[in-house]
């Protein structure tokens, strides 16, 4: 519902449905398909949507498959943070929460990208935030500035085509996250994920040779595992 809503405010989708009870607050979550409000059992993450058998309970609009699994997706990476905080990050609360808002505004920033080839701004700008947060040294802002650098060049080098600006402004949250090595598995990682669904979406017909493919969400798969499964440099070598 977030990334809906994103769409809608940036125009990105076409139509807004309806409220109806004006009187309750509109920005709360509401019908796809005719706008009315939803009750909190309508509206618990994966559980609703396989009750409801994939359909608004109002007025049996189809939902989308992207929503249960975005959900889902989700409590995953928010199940592995969890092992891996309690294992080796030690007890702060503060840090802890720190990731976990961090990881939802990455999945937030990865859905928009993948179904409106944009990453937004705003996700970007809180996820350099979240990161001076966790602390801030050389060896991250030397990976911050190396990581515009590459991207930016690629930007350049392809005008566009190949690399998007929403990545080039992206590496700097990842280079004040990640480090130098954290950025080069992450890079790494991105790069290999990227072209492996290209070609498999080629192999498919799923996408044309010179059609797009966003690459935000691969940047932030690297990202995650860089920084929270500790992978070592080049680790599918």
């Amino acid at each position: 519902m977030a990334v809906y809503r994103y769409a809608i405010d940036n125009k990105l989708e076409n139509q807004k449905p309806k409220i109806k009870n004006k009187t309750k607050n509109s920005k709360r979550s509401y019908c796809d398909g005719c706008g009315r409000q939803l009750r909190w059992f309508e509206n618990v993450p994966v559980v609703s949507w396989l009750i409801q058998g994939g359909r608004a309970r109002c007025c049996q609009t189809p939902l989308p498959y992207s929503y249960p699994l975005v959900e889902l997706g989700t409590g995953i990476l928010f199940l592995i943070y969890d092992l891996r905080f309690m294992i080796y990050e030690g007890r702060s609360w503060l840090i802890w929460i720190l990731g976990l808002v961090m990881i939802g505004v990455m999945v937030f920033a990865a859905v928009v990208d993948l179904k409106y080839m944009i990453l937004p701004d705003g996700a970007t700008i809180a996820l350099v935030i979240l990161a001076l947060l966790l602390g801030i040294n050389l060896d991250k802002i030397l990976a911050g500035v190396a990581g515009v650098a590459f991207l930016g060049g690629l930007y350049l080098i392809t005008k566009g085509k190949g690399m998007g600006l929403g990545d080039v402004k992206l590496a700097v949250f990842m280079g004040l996250l990640l480090g130098v090595k954290g950025l080069v598995v992450a890079f790494y990682v991105a790069f290999i994920a990227g072209a492996i669904v290209g070609v498999a979406m080629l192999a498919l017909d799923k996408k044309k040779l010179k059609s797009p493919i966003p690459f935000g969400p691969f940047l932030f798969l690297g990202t995650f595992m860089a920084k929270w499964l500790n992978l070592p440099p080049f680790p599918l070598l």
